[in-house]
């Protein structure tokens, strides 16, 4: 019941990290919208500005009488005058034909910036929908964990203080002093400041601390923003097989993870295991063990 209590804490974690990616997306969708809008407005205005000079070569062409080769031929009072409108022709109907390609041109622009002013509003729709679906799923899985740890320590209650020190067994001694530098050894250093101190569902520090709470503290500590579930933290890094495990790794347990610990060499990591415990050393046990990242 323990085990299944966790699990469905470290499941209400990993629905709030998506709760809060969703929510990141979501803004930065909306942020995409006033931009496109904006090149919506300047396109139709393009657009405008053509249709005007459109018209304007379309009208000049009327008002100079040179509307086709007849007419200029009947206008013409010698070959010279007629092979003059017929230049002036000529260049009319290429400033007409260039006129209207830069007109398509721009509609073309307009109806492309609609288009994505509009896929940017439904982008930002459908995130906006995940986000409440996220929302909704955060508070499932809060009160399915609730329901658990009720149970859980119901039967926690029942237990004698000897059966209560039996269950948590002993703690183990630090493997030796913490040297070397990096990430992950900043964060062990940072985890062996909170030895002793007691697991709380839920609890992110600094009085307390579930597994995946201690872990996301003492890397924040290090300069480093890990996702608040272990399922999560299981995917940040590269992978670490069993025998490369170094101190400052996180040690991962049970398929899929629910539990998280960060290795301190000679087989020991440092972890928040369970109600009615404290953050303390204990050997890595080779049957829970899942895997192991490093950053």
């Amino acid at each position: 019941m323990q085990h299944e209590a966790e699990a469905l804490t470290e499941q209400w974690h990993a629905a709030q990290d998506t709760v809060d990616a969703r929510q990141a997306e979501l803004g930065t969708l909306r942020e995409a919208i006033a931009p496109a809008q904006a090149a919506v407005d300047a396109a139709k205005g393009n657009e405008e500005q053509y249709r005007q000079q459109l018209d304007a070569v379309a009208m000049g062409t009327f008002e100079s009488g040179s509307l086709d080769q007849f007419n200029a031929f009947l206008a013409s009072k010698s070959p010279q005058d007629f092979l003059d409108q017929m230049s002036a022709l000529e260049t009319i109907s290429a400033d007409y034909k260039a006129a209207l390609e830069q007109l398509q041109a721009v509609v073309d622009q307009t109806s492309k910036a609609q288009a994505e002013a509009d896929a940017a509003v439904q982008r930002a729709q459908a995130a906006a929908d995940e986000a409440a679906k996220a929302e909704k799923d955060v508070e499932d899985r809060k009160r399915d964990a609730e329901m658990r740890i009720d149970d859980a320590e119901k039967l926690l209650e029942r237990l004698s203080p000897q059966q209560r020190r039996n269950r948590n067994g002993p703690g183990e001694s630090a493997p030796g002093p913490i040297t070397g530098t990096g990430v992950g050894v900043e964060a062990l250093r940072a985890a062996a400041t909170q030895l002793g101190k007691p697991y709380q569902w839920g609890a992110g520090g600094p009085g307390s601390y579930d597994c995946s709470g201690l872990t996301s503290w003492a890397f924040k500590q290090a300069g480093v923003t890990l996702p608040r579930s272990s399922s999560q933290q299981a995917r940040v890094g590269k992978a670490v097989p069993w025998g490369d495990m170094r101190p400052g790794d996180l040690v991962f347990y049970y398929s899929p993870v629910s539990h998280v610990g960060i290795y301190a060499g000679d087989g020991k990591m440092i972890n928040a295991p369970q109600t009615g415990d404290v953050v303390k050393y204990q050997t890595v046990s080779s049957s829970a063990f899942s895997g192991a990242r490093r950053l």
